[in-house]
């Protein structure tokens, strides 16, 4: 009788636990848009100067998630007087504010102004070290007598290949009248500022190569119109032209060459390839040279490259030789660089397929190798799903939920960060939420950045989940890294483009991983990441209504209705052919008609492998893999690539 009373009495107990809470939420929500208005009046008020105001309202804001912004906002204008222990406190407090980081900045410019050593060092730290700041305190510790450090820090400072602020000319004129600038030092600082194009900055250095002074002008000279190169006899080692002078005045002058037109410096190569160039310049060389060549299909690329990397030591050159010999069909040569590529590239599904199929194309005699692919086929990326087709095995989708941690979940809702980035995404701000949040997952352990993609999959927010899982390197778990956001309209707008809905989920997920308010460098919007005059043309082109306002092509519904009638297009222009529309997606369609013109039919992925832009090709290979994976999502066969687009030509 008592255990039945006294379970009874802690269910009566839970029951008003939970009574009570239910009762409690409107008044929290309530409070919470109270607290919205009165930190939105505060903003105003501190932006029209009206500081009564501001305090008045700011003091009933100290539980407010956003209240540090406040407190920011208000000592941000009057930075340059406020009390140096306010700054400390605040910074003590409020630190963890993505945008502290530029407060710190320019209080530690005020420190160096009013000469507070102590206090600067004590808050200087890798993230806010910059030439300006450290010059000064450099110079410090030389008055304080660390003399043999301070000298070679400053030769440091002073060794680079661009100018330095006028902070650190007080140091550098000590440091010269000290014997530090010799002119062998003089000598490299114009090498990296040749290397760089900061061509009068070199000019200027001249002065401090009196004795070579013929020379150095030379340098510079070559450096600036590298065909001076043509005259051969002028370039010949001497007692004027010391080996090692005149090495460095080649290769700056070819790498600049080899930059802008790399045909004429492999013509020059030959005259000077007799000259003592260190390993490292020839791959400097190989880099700027060969690569470029490889990159527009050169065959004699592939000669110039084996003969300065011969120990594949610069993995960019070793893979732009595998691809040239691929894109010149020197099937031979590509299955000797896999076997012979440093094993961290050797182990890539890249090189392990291209292996396999080298192996194929050299020798038709060695039949499908099935079993081979097969090794191959458990990857889900795009080679092993191009291998598990060769080996005919399903794809290896290889999802696995992942399993969040309880008390790494605690901590990461519980973090300042993260409750300010919500408070933002509830307001609308999602810019701000996105600072907030990132910032917040510097400090967390895999664990933790486990639990923050998970809750920000529960918020349906769909990039920052994407983005958190791959930083916290699980792979496995496509639910949130391959979302099915927007799905009524990106299925009815690829319909009504007849198009395969996969290959829009493809796009739009390699385009903006479903960031509704994406904008790119270059000026794209939105996720399908349309450019503006893009967007206004496929608008008049299919009246879809659109006003002219980065808003209007913002507007998700609206840019997958365009962004599919864009991809419509370019499924047109390229005859049905997935692989070349996807490329001229990201690189323009014109580029594309470019890489295919005059092209003889070749296997699709070989020209895939051989794009020259890294970015698209890597764009290409995502949108077919991921074509798949949606494929298996939606219910849908959606091989790597048609029978149609296996070949193109």
């Amino acid at each position: 009788m008592l255990v039945h009373a006294s379970s009874t009495l802690l269910r009566a107990i839970r029951l008003l636990c939970v009574s009570l809470l239910l009762l409690s939420l409107p008044a929290q929500a309530d409070r919470l848009t109270e607290q919205r208005r009165q930190y939105d009046q505060a903003r105003a008020a501190l932006e029209r100067g009206d500081m009564e105001r501001f305090n008045s309202l700011r003091s009933g804001l100290t539980d407010y998630p956003l209240y540090p912004y406040l407190v920011m906002e208000s000592l941000r204008k009057r930075l340059d007087r406020a009390p140096h222990g306010e700054i400390e406190q605040f910074l003590s407090r409020h630190g963890d504010l993505p945008a502290a980081s530029s407060i710190k900045a320019t209080w530690l410019k005020r420190l160096r102004a009013e000469g507070d050593w102590p206090r600067l060092r004590r808050h200087l730290d890798a993230d806010s070290l910059t030439a300006e700041l450290e010059c000064p305190l450099v110079l410090q510790d030389w008055n304080e007598g660390k003399v043999e450090q301070a000298r070679e820090r400053a030769r440091e400072l002073w060794t680079v290949g661009h100018s330095q602020p006028d902070a650190c000319t007080p140091l550098f004129e000590r440091w010269r009248a000290s014997g530090g600038l010799t002119e062998a030092v003089a000598w490299e600082r114009i090498r990296l500022a040749l290397l760089h194009r900061q061509d009068a900055l070199a000019r200027y250095l001249l002065r401090y190569v009196p004795s070579q002074q013929a020379l150095a002008e030379r340098f510079v000279a070559t450096a600036i119109n590298p065909r001076l190169l043509s005259d051969v006899s002028k370039y010949q080692p001497g007692a004027n032209q010391p080996p090692e002078q005149l090495t460095d005045i080649v290769t700056v002058a070819l790498r600049r060459l080899g930059r802008d037109d790399a045909s004429a410096a492999l013509a020059l190569w030959p005259h000077y390839q007799h000259l003592p160039f260190s390993d490292e310049q020839r791959l400097a060389l190989t880099r700027d040279i060969g690569v470029r060549l490889a990159r527009r299909h050169e065959p004699r690329a592939l000669a110039f490259m084996a003969a300065n990397d011969p120990e594949l030591k610069d993995d960019t050159v070793t893979e732009w030789r595998g691809r040239l010999a691929l894109r010149t069909g020197q099937w031979h040569n590509v299955l000797d660089l896999t076997r012979h590529m440093p094993e961290h590239l050797r182990q890539q599904s890249r090189w392990r397929y291209w292996e396999l199929r080298s192996r194929q194309l050299a020798n038709s005699a060695v039949g499908e190798l099935t079993e081979d692919y097969a090794s191959l086929a458990g990857e889900r990326d795009f080679y092993g799903f191009l291998a598990a087709e060769r080996s005919r095995r399903p794809y290896a989708l290889n999802h696995q939920p992942v399993a969040v941690d309880a008390r790494a979940a605690a901590r990461v809702a519980n973090t300042a960060g993260i409750i300010r980035a919500r408070e933002f995404h509830a307001r609308g701000d999602y810019l701000d939420a996105r600072r907030e949040w990132y910032h917040a997952e510097r400090l967390f352990s895999r664990e933790e950045l486990i639990a923050q993609a998970a809750l920000a999959r529960q918020m349906d927010w769909y990039f920052p989940a994407i983005r958190g899982i791959s930083k916290a390197q699980h792979w496995d778990d496509l639910e949130i890294r391959f979302p099915l956001a927007h799905r009524e309209p990106i299925v009815r707008q690829a319909r009504l483009r007849q198009l395969n809905s996969t290959w829009v989920y493809a796009i739009t997920r390699q385009e903006s991983g479903f960031m509704t308010d994406a904008r790119s460098h270059a000026g794209a919007l939105g996720l399908m990441q349309l450019m503006p005059a893009t967007a206004q043309e496929t608008a008049r082109r299919n009246n879809i209504p659109l006003a002219n306002t980065s808003s209007a092509v913002l507007d998700p519904e609206r840019n997958i209705a365009l962004g599919t009638a864009y991809l419509s297009q370019l499924y047109s222009q390229f005859r049905g052919n997935r692989v070349l529309a996807s490329a001229a997606y990201n690189a323009g369609p014109g580029r594309v008609r470019q890489w295919t013109r005059d092209l003889p039919a070749m296997p699709a992925d070989i020209w895939i492998e051989t794009i020259p832009f890294d970015e698209t090709r890597s764009y290409v290979q995502s949108v077919l893999t991921y074509g798949v994976i949606y494929g298996e999502k939606l219910g849908i066969r959606q091989p790597v690539m048609e029978p149609h687009e296996k070949y193109i030509e």
